[in-house]
This record gives structure tokens, C-alpha cells and sequence, in this order.
């Protein structure tokens, strides 16, 4: 960019500051005055949200606890009277029984047969249409073409039970649907009565009749009724005689509509807000079908087919989302949180849990409840864009005269910017002694200044580049160039460092006598980077190497004697890990200690054994006790890994660690390759894994591998 171009844009700049000054403090002023009122808006209109749905699930949460008490109740008292009755004498003077097809002959029928909305069904039509029933007369059917007069006792103990249905709905009427019992011999008793039973129903196959037996204990389910095809909610109990046979089963439905006839939802939310009533099974193998939903607003009310079990619905809280909402079910907790579910956010409001009881759920859309606050925003957002139009047009006129009086000025200020640019072309040729001569007075001559100071940074810069590089040289000369032959072993080492020099360090030390072939092991971790951590580790290699010969059999002198010098050597600044030991050929074995340095990593039989650290790093106290020195005992097809941190601690983008696990993966796999060629398989795998990310640590280690 020519500086013509960049002085207009700073005289641009300059010019238009008092009206940016000014358009931005009335834009900030809106701004704020915006987000106080919607943040006060939303903090308000969530708070209020909270607290009005706390008091909705704690009222649900007593409904369902009345409503599920009322209708134990109930079925606890219909039960011990149809009890009751078979364990009396037979009545003497049985009441008319009405069987299922009375109902349908108007001779026969009840008397007070009456329609009401209570009952409906769905016609051929698709439209509801009332169901005649009678309050005063209970119906009975014989499953399978059973003769009456084979079940005559029975029926007789039965024709008394109207006056207890009758009783018993009373106390709550709106609640209950139907009540019936269905004896083990056939015979199905219904309140209120009516007809249209299918010739092939027998409740002793029901779903709900066969569950309360196997259970033998109260059951509810949620089933599509006979008569009406709606959803029913079904509470039965099963019934024996004063032997403890079965006698049958006794229930009753509930309207499915009923359960949230009390639930007042607010009427902004109506139209949107799902309640549940919910179960919760902490027994369910599958942690999806834990919370079964019993109960929902939403759910489609009419069904084709009533011998068809209803589809059974869970609220899967396995998921991240849910995990708080599971752990406040488990605890028995009721509570509103705001959860993103399948992309929505919602204000999830639940009851309390007790032991197996229902309990409520209320969702209601966030952005829902929030409506009202995003009305204000939306306000203050079309007044900024009002500002914004007019502060345009002004400002187009203020460029105009800007540009203008930037071409007749910017010429007094070219010549000093040529001088620059040329100057910095025989700079960036190397000629370090390159100067400008600019006397403007303003920040130009400063610019002047700054840059005749440049040449002499840039060669000392270039200077000390140079030496790094000779450092890495020497550095590297320090490595052992190849692996000593080993009798019986494959010996590799690599080290790859992530700066022009760094700490890590291995070596391969061939001991006296020279006949043994004994060979010395080590592998070190300095602490940090760059020439500081370089020269311990030169340090420590010159000491481990004088002393290597000295301390072939126990290990722990020639460490408390480099710890010591570390110490003393480096003060606080540094520390370093090693591992170091002893390779006996003869023997085929091991002898190592390692000072912090951990794991090393050891392939025997097919399993990988992570050895741990002897005691603490060098360097950091002068006198510490290490662990006596260790011994392993190689078979063929044994392998060691002696690596630094670098290795398993490598980062992919993701920031995820590659990890030790992955580390015995890639010795397992190629576990049939040579020393060698293990090594480069590893290193080509950090590679792979750490993708374009730099390397942010030193990368190390020795194969030892018996042949």
C-alpha cells in the first residue's frame, strides 16, 4: 500500500474521530440503555419463569399424590368387597343382572340408559358420538360363550356390586372412567354399564389382567379402552379367595384427559409447553428406558386398535444434556433448569421423585419465555439502525473533503518515505550500515531514527543465530551417531528436539572389561529448554561417563554422586530424570535405577509391564535415598522402552495427549521388527498423530530387544 493511500486513511482517521466520538458515545448510550432493559427484562421474566413453574410441579406433584392415593383407595375398597362377597354366604335374593347384550335391546336395557359427553367414541366417521351407559346398573359379560347357569353362584355374589361401583365413583367422578372386576371364571363385571363388548373379548388375556396376576400386587398401565378408543390410564389389583386362590382381578380407568384438567399452564405457554407425568425405574437394564413417560399433554388421544398394547414412551437421560436432570431424579430433588435438548432450549421444571411414584415434568421453550424481552431488543436495534443512516450521510461528506485535502498535502511527505524504502532494500541486501538522513521534525524523523538503529540489532541478531546453530552441531555430536553390538541384543537410540537444543539426552556406554561386552544404558529429561537445559545435560553426560565404569553392580553410588554434583552445580534453576543401567549379555539381564524418570516400558509373554521410578529427579536436594537398584531377566522376544515424557505426552490439535496406552499399542503391533526399525515407528506415529501442531517437547528413547 503506497504511504499516499495510507496518509489518506490517517487523515481519514484524524478527521472523522470527533463525529465517531460522537456517533459512538450516542450508540453506547442506546446500547446500554438496550441491554439494561432487555437484560432487566430477561433476568425478570426468568426469574418470574422459575419461581411460577417450582409452584406448578410442586402443585402437580401433590394432584398426582391425591389422585394416586384416591384411586389406591378406591381399588383397595372394590377389591375387598368383591372379596367379601365370595367369601359370604350366597345371597338369598340375587339383584337383576344385565348381561352385555341387554344393553343393545330396548326391552331389556336398564331403565335410566342415558348419553353423556363423559363417555364418547369415535364412529365409522371419524366424529366423537356419546356412549349410553347406566349409573345405576353394572354390565356383565361371559368371556367365551360360558353358560350362565355354569356360573350362577358366582354371578349371584356378583349382582349386589352396582352400589359399590356406584359409591366408590362418587368420590371422585371426574377421576374415574370405568371400574370392573374380572373373575378367573369368565365372568367381567363394568361400571357403568354398558354394551358393545366384541364377541372374542376375554379380559383374563388382557394385558392388565395378566400383569396383576404374574405380579400379584397392584399394576398400572397406560392402554387404549374398549369402548371409547381413547388413552386410559389402568390401576388393578388381583383378588383371591379366604384359601388364597385366585379369584381374579379387580380395576379401574382413568380418564387420560383428567391427569391435566388441574395443570393450569399459563396462557402465553399453553400452546407450546409438553407436560409429563413420568415413572422412574432405577432397576431398568437399559439406562434409556429408566424414565418412562406415563403421561403427556400432546399425545394422541384416540387409538385404532384396543387389542394393540400401547407403545411404551422413555425420556432418555442417559444423554450429556440430561445428565443433571438425572442426577436431581436420583436425588429425590425437584427443580427448574434451563437445558438445550435436541438443539431447543427450555426451562425444564420437575417434581420431586418418591421411591417408585409418579412424579411431573413441564417443558416449556426458552425462546417462549423469553418473548417479551426479545420485543425490546428488537426496538432498541431499529433505533441504532436510525443513527446509523443518518451518521452516514454525514460522514460521506466528510470523506469527500478529506480525500481532497489529502492529495494536495500528501507530496511534502513522499520524499521522506522514498528515502525509507530505499534504505531498507540495501537493509534486507545485508548491508547492515545502511542509514536515512529525514530532519521533519515529526514522526517521520522519528521513524528515520528507529530504523538507523535496526542494522546493528539485525547483525547481532544474525550473530547469535549463528552460534545457535553451532551449538545444536555440538550438541548433537554428543549422541551416540549408532548403536554398540550388543551379543544377544538389538540396541537402537533416536532424539528429536523441538528447539536448536535441548535436554534430553541418551547414551550408550561401553563399559570395562571391554571382553564382557556390558554396555551402559541411559536415558535423561532435563528440565526446560534452549542452551541452559543443553549444557546440564553435557554436564551430567561428562560425570555419568566418568563414573560408569566404577559402578557396574549397585547403581545407587554413582547416583547419589551425580545428584550431588547436579546440585551444587545448578542450584535451583534446573533438575534432571535419568535412567540408567547396566546391559550384562551373559547374563541376559538388566540392572537399572532411574531417578524420576518413569515409566519404562517392558514387553515380556506378550504382556507390557510399566516400571516405575526409583526415587526423585536429580539436582533438586543433595542427599536423597533411591531404591536399590532393580534387575530384569531377558528371554527372547523381550523388549525394553526407555523414552522421555515427550513421547507419551505429545498433543493432536484437539489437545488430546497421545497417551501411554497408545504407546504399548505400537510395541505390541510391531513387536516382530528389529531395534531400529521399532524406534522409527514410533516416532513416524507421534508424527501422524500431532498433525500440523508444532513439537513442544523433546522426543528420546532407546529399543532394547533381544534376539
Amino acid at each position: 500500500m503506497k504511504f499516499r493511500t495510507r496518509l489518506l486513511i490517517l487523515l481519514l482517521t484524524t478527521t472523522l474521530l470527533p463525529l465517531a466520538l460522537s456517533f459512538l458515545s450516542q450508540r453506547a448510550s442506546i446500547l446500554h440503555f438496550g441491554n439494561k432493559l432487555a437484560g432487566d427484562t430477561r433476568s425478570l421474566l426468568n426469574s418470574s419463569a422459575v419461581t411460577l413453574l417450582h409452584a406448578l410441579v410442586d402443585d402437580y406433584g401433590r394432584i398426582l399424590k391425591r389422585d394416586k392415593a384416591m384411586a389406591l383407595l378406591t381399588l383397595q375398597i372394590q377389591a375387598q368387597a368383591v372379596e367379601s362377597r365370595f367369601a359370604s354366604p350366597l345371597p338369598q335374593q340375587p339383584q337383576k343382572i344385565y348381561f352385555s347384550k341387554d344393553y343393545s335391546s330396548p326391552q331389556r336395557q336398564p331403565g335410566d340408559l342415558t348419553s353423556s359427553d363423559k363417555y364418547q367414541k369415535v364412529d365409522k366417521d371419524g366424529r366423537l358420538t356419546p356412549i349410553p351407559v347406566s349409573y345405576s346398573q353394572q354390565v356383565i359379560f361371559l368371556a367365551q360363550k360360558i353358560n350362565p347357569s355354569e356360573v350362577a353362584e358366582d354371578l349371584a355374589r356378583m349382582s349386589s356390586m352396582p352400589q359399590v361401583y356406584q359409591t366408590l365413583q362418587g368420590i371422585q367422578p371426574e377421576l374415574f372412567l370405568w371400574q370392573y372386576t374380572a373373575l378367573e371364571s369368565g365372568i367381567h363385571s363394568s361400571y357403568p354399564g354398558k354394551g358393545g363388548y366384541p364377541a372374542e373379548y376375554d379380559p383374563r388375556k388382557r394385558q392388565w389382567y395378566q400383569d396383576a396376576v404374574a405380579q400379584n400386587g397392584t399394576i398400572q398401565q397406560l392402554l387404549t379402552d374398549l369402548t371409547t378408543g381413547s388413552l386410559i390410564l389402568t390401576l388393578a389389583q388381583p383378588l383371591h379367595t379366604v384359601t388364597g386362590e385366585l379369584l381374579g382381578v379387580t380395576a379401574l380407568d382413568i380418564d387420560y384427559r383428567q391427569f391435566f384438567s388441574d395443570w393450569k399452564i399459563p396462557e402465553d405457554w399453553a400452546d407450546i409447553t409438553e407436560s409429563m407425568v413420568l415413572i422412574f425405574d432405577k432397576t431398568a437394564a437399559n439406562p434409556a428406558q429408566q424414565l418412562e413417560i406415563l403421561l403427556r399433554n400432546n399425545r394422541a388421544e384416540q387409538s385404532t386398535n384396543w387389542q394393540v398394547p400401547v407403545k411404551h414412551e422413555y425420556l432418555d437421560i442417559s444423554v450429556p444434556e440430561l445428565l443433571p436432570v438425572k442426577e436431581d431424579i436420583l436425588n429425590g430433588h425437584s427443580a427448574v433448569r434451563k437445558i438445550t435438548y435436541h438443539g431447543q432450549q427450555a426451562l425444564w421444571a420437575y417434581g420431586s421423585r418418591e421411591e417408585d411414584a409418579p412424579f411431573p415434568l413441564v417443558i416449556v421453550p426458552y425462546e417462549r419465555v423469553l418473548a417479551k424481552a426479545v420485543n425490546a431488543e428488537n426496538a432498541v436495534n431499529q433505533q441504532i439502525s436510525l443513527g446509523l443512516r443518518i451518521s452516514a450521510g454525514l460522514t460521506v461528506f466528510v470523506v469527500i473533503a478529506v480525500i481532497i485535502l489529502t492529495l494536495i498535502r500528501s507530496r511534502k511527505v513522499t520524499q521522506p518515505v522514498s528515502q525509507l524504502a530505499a534504505a531498507a532494500k540495501l537493509l534486507a541486501e545485508g548491508d547492515f550500515t545502511a542509514k536515512v538522513n529525514i530532519h521533519t521534525g515529526d514522526e517521520l524523523e522519528n521513524l528515520g531514527d528507529i530504523f538507523n538503529g535496526m542494522g546493528s540489532r539485525l547483525k547481532e541478531r544474525e550473530s547469535m543465530l549463528q552460534s545457535l546453530a553451532l551449538a545444536k552441531e555440538i550438541q548433537q555430536q554428543l549422541l551416540p551417531v549408532t548403536a554398540p553390538a550388543c551379543p544377544g541384543f538389538e540396541l537402537a537410540g533416536k532424539s528429536l528436539y523441538c528447539d536448536e537444543t535441548g535436554g534430553d539426552y541418551f547414551d550408550f556406554v561401553a563399559l570395562q572389561p571391554v571382553e564382557k561386552n556390558m554396555v551402559g544404558l541411559a536415558v535423561g529429561d532435563v528440565s526446560g529448554h534452549g542452551i541452559g537445559a543443553a549444557l546440564v545435560m553435557a554436564a551430567a553426560r561428562g560425570i555419568l561417563r566418568s563414573l560408569a565404569d566404577r559402578h557396574t553392580t549397585e547403581l545407587n553410588p554413582l547416583f547419589d554422586n551425580l545428584n550431588l554434583h547436579l546440585s551444587r552445580d545448578t542450584a535451583d534453576a534446573y533438575f534432571m530424570t535419568l535412567f540408567y543401567g547396566i546391559l550384562d549379555p551373559e547374563k541376559m539381564e538388566l540392572r537399572w535405577l532411574s531417578a524420576g524418570h518413569a515409566p519404562v516400558f517392558l514387553y515380556q509373554k506378550d504382556l507390557i509391564v510399566e516400571l516405575d521410578s526409583s526415587g526423585i529427579p536429580l539436582g533438586i536436594i543433595e542427599k536423597t535415598d533411591y531404591d536399590p537398584t532393580s534387575t530384569i531377566h531377558f528371554t527372547t522376544g523381550d523388549m525394553l522402552l526407555i523414552g522421555t515424557d515427550g513421547i507419551w505426552e505429545t498433543r493432536a490439535d484437539t489437545g488430546e495427549m497421545f497417551g501411554t496406552e497408545r504407546v504399548c499399542q505400537l510395541l505390541t503391533e510391531h513387536k516382530d521388527l528389529n531395534a531400529d526399525s521399532i524406534a522409527e515407528k514410533i516416532l513416524a506415529a507421534l508424527a501422524l498423530f500431532r498433525g500440523d501442531c508444532p513439537q513442544d517437547d523433546d522426543v528420546t528413547l532407546i529399543i532394547v530387544k533381544t534376539t
